[in-house]
């Protein structure tokens, strides 16, 4: 869809912050020059082309007592197609990309135990096809925040850089999970979406507000705000970049990875014999010789060598997190 500068200024103004007011749409009119029906009414359309993904918050999921993996499998070409149904049907599973390397299939894993992980790595393996998953979860976190400029570059963006040994599971009462719960989910096109969702969680408006503004501070939330398809806003470009750092390495080449705006995630994760590679910076662009151009000054400014872009050549699965829903059941 063509979009014109007031649909991408919205773009950019929710992908930083949405407001969390009983009428958050009024607040983002106020900052458009914009009516609150014409924000609603664009809102809706972008949702519906499929620009928007999702509008809501991102959870810290440790603090949620969720754990996560990022995993990678190699399947024979045959078989591809029948796997990656096969992942997809895990509610577990949010992210799933075809990859132009023998490990071909990688997909992300959100659980509420390690060993719900491992059953759901066990049934993967046993599939006909699959010659070998690895299990590559996050031991420090430098940055996540997916946002795509469409109206202009901002001068600086939060890196929401944590570890996530510094994040510890809170204890929720039975109301805050069926906040969460709701929350979760997609947020309603309302004048007043959070009086919507809190009664669908039996709480009051000013509560909700309240616990969402506590969450967003002590960083139970990590941003709320539009997820937007990146392919479709300019950016159909993405290279998952893998680098081999030593451990004296890590922490200066990290923060760099960080820095730059072309960059929407960087990870450390642990070295494994057969993928010899432990930082993880995903570069969006709009070419894939923007993507390497990005990667190649990564190389000259951090003196990592050692590296490799694996492009995403197909998106299976990708969905945000559904926190306190039923557990679900290996098929």
């Amino acid at each position: 869809m063509a979009l014109d500068d007031l649909d991408r200024l919205l773009l950019d103004v929710m992908q930083r912050e949405f407001p969390i007011e009983p009428r958050p749409f009024l607040s983002l009119a106020s900052q458009t020059g914009e009516t609150e029906g014409g924000v609603l009414e664009r809102v809706g359309r972008m949702e519906k082309d499929g620009l928007i993904r999702e509008l809501g918050p991102v959870f810290d999921l440790k603090r949620l007592g969720y754990t996560s993996t990022l995993c990678a499998a190699e399947v024979t070409p045959e078989s591809v197609g029948r796997v990656a149904e096969l992942i997809n049907a895990f509610p577990e599973v949010t992210h799933n990309y075809l990859r132009n390397h023998a490990l071909n299939i990688w997909f992300t894993v959100i659980a509420r135990t390690e060993e719900r992980i491992e059953a759901i790595l066990y049934r993967v393996r046993a599939e006909e096809g699959v010659v070998r998953v690895l299990s590559l979860p996050a031991t420090r976190i430098f940055k996540i925040n997916a946002h795509f400029a469409v109206y202009e570059q901002p001068a600086e963006l939060p890196r929401h850089a944590a570890t996530y040994r510094d994040a510890q599971p809170h204890e929720f009462q039975d109301w805050e999970i069926r906040l969460i719960r709701q929350l979760s989910g997609p947020m309603p096109l309302a004048a007043q979406p959070f009086a919507r969702i809190a009664e669908q969680a039996g709480i009051g408006e000013a509560e909700a507000l309240e616990r969402i503004r506590a969450w967003k501070t002590d960083g139970t939330i990590r941003r709320f705000g539009a997820r937007v398809a990146h392919r479709a806003v300019g950016y159909p470009a993405n290279g998952m970049s893998v680098w081999k750092a030593a451990p004296e390495q890590v922490e200066s080449a990290g923060r760099f990875m960080a820095g730059l705006p072309e960059v929407s995630h960087c990870y450390l994760r642990p070295l494994k014999p057969e993928w010899d590679y432990n930082l993880y910076a995903m570069i969006h662009g709009p070419t894939e010789a923007a993507v390497l151009d990005v990667a190649r000054r990564i190389a000259d400014n951090t003196g990592l060598k050692q590296y490799e872009v694996l492009f995403s050549t197909k998106e299976f699965k990708k969905i945000a997190p559904r926190y306190f829903t039923e557990d679900a059941t290996v098929s």
